[in-house]
């Protein structure tokens, strides 16, 4: 009878057998607190020594060993599976596809390609919808890996992944989130999360007002100080989105107040003007013979993109943006060099994360 009550609270009948070490307890409290007390695993240790007689004994155990031998080889193949295929996926991107059409449209697409010449060393670039500027950074950074924009084959249009960061009523960047899988036809306010920008700006949802808010995007091309672009609220990411310039994929900021950052504003002529204004010390670090080459590639709109279900919704991120960028001065911003331009098969493969 003793046998039969459990060894943790010594009170009830048991009703489970621990398969590692064999101890019996009665409830899932005991389950635990046995777990805890003897730092149990509660696995069955498939590399412990069982005797002869005991396997010729009970044939669950050539069972077990045969699981644990079929299971083991399947890790083995699926992890080679998933080198061959970082590998590919890293391979079309360095290599890129030079045979691509490109555009080369757009009223400021000679300042895009001066400016960013002459703020990023070496830039590798690609336009992408609506001649979106895309500045490419090395395989394996964080914000590259972040990046799934891509044409949604099932949806039948073209998914941007958008970064959107809030501006508290003191002009300071609280902690923004990411955006996957935003299709262009949405509007901005349509694409931004409402309960997400709440939860960053610590208020309810229902206190939002999504008419009052104002949007402008990180001008990547700027010098010194920061600087956004004024988007229209009502506009499509598509339409808000031509002809400009992002890192990877788009960062967004929201005001709620009209006042907040007007200082910073400016409209896209006046973000992507003439390179005169970048000073002489930047001007004298590009290569005025420098041509656009096949460091520029183009999408296909008729091509498609692997299954895009993989890719989440909304992603939490931290913010660094209190650090004054005025501190920046007009040193040249550290190079992205070593990489290939992105193709759109590329920005297809965004789906396949």
């Amino acid at each position: 009878m003793a046998d039969k009550i459990c060894i943790i609270c010594l009170e009830k009948e048991t009703k489970y057998t621990c398969p590692a070490c064999g101890a019996k307890t009665c409830s899932l409290d005991c389950v635990n607190r046995h777990k805890l007390r003897s730092e149990c695993t509660g696995k069955v240790d498939p590399a412990k020594f069982v005797p002869k007689k005991e396997i010729t004994q009970n044939p669950s155990l050539i069972n077990r060993d045969y699981n644990y031998l079929l299971n083991f080889e399947r890790k083995i193949d699926l992890g080679i599976k998933d080198v061959k295929s970082n590998a590919k996926m890293m391979f079309r991107r360095q290599m890129g596809n030079n045979n691509k059409r490109q555009k080369f449209d757009g009223e400021n697409f000679e300042n895009r390609i001066t400016r960013m010449k002459k703020k990023y060393n070496e830039p590798q670039y690609s336009f992408k919808r609506e001649n979106v500027l895309v500045i490419h950074l090395p395989p394996g950074m964080s914000r590259a890996t972040q990046n799934k924009s891509g044409y949604d084959k099932k949806a039948g249009t073209y998914a941007w992944t958008v970064e959107w960061v809030p501006v508290g009523s003191k002009g300071t960047p609280l902690s923004g989130f990411i955006s996957y899988r935003l299709k262009e036809e949405l509007t901005l306010k349509e694409a931004l999360s409402l309960s997400q920008l709440a939860k960053s700006l610590e208020v309810e949802p229902e206190n939002i007002s999504p008419n009052s808010l104002r949007f402008g995007l990180e001008n990547v091309l700027a010098y010194g100080k920061r600087s956004i672009i004024s988007l229209n609220s009502d506009d499509t990411l598509c339409k808000a989105l031509a002809n400009k310039a992002v890192l990877e994929f788009p960062k967004i900021y929201v005001m709620s107040e009209p006042e907040i950052w007007e200082e910073y504003t400016q409209s896209e002529k006046e973000a992507y003007g003439p390179e005169s204004d970048l000073g002489e010390d930047n001007a004298s670090s590009t290569d005025p013979t420098s041509s656009l080459d096949s460091d520029s590639t183009s999408d296909s709109d008729s091509e498609s993109s692997d299954d895009s279900e993989s890719a989440p919704e909304e992603v939490s991120t931290k913010n660094e943006h209190n650090v004054s960028q005025e501190s920046q001065g007009n040193q040249t911003e550290p190079g992205i060099a070593n990489t290939a331009p992105e193709t759109y098969d590329d920005e297809e493969e965004g789906f396949s994360a």
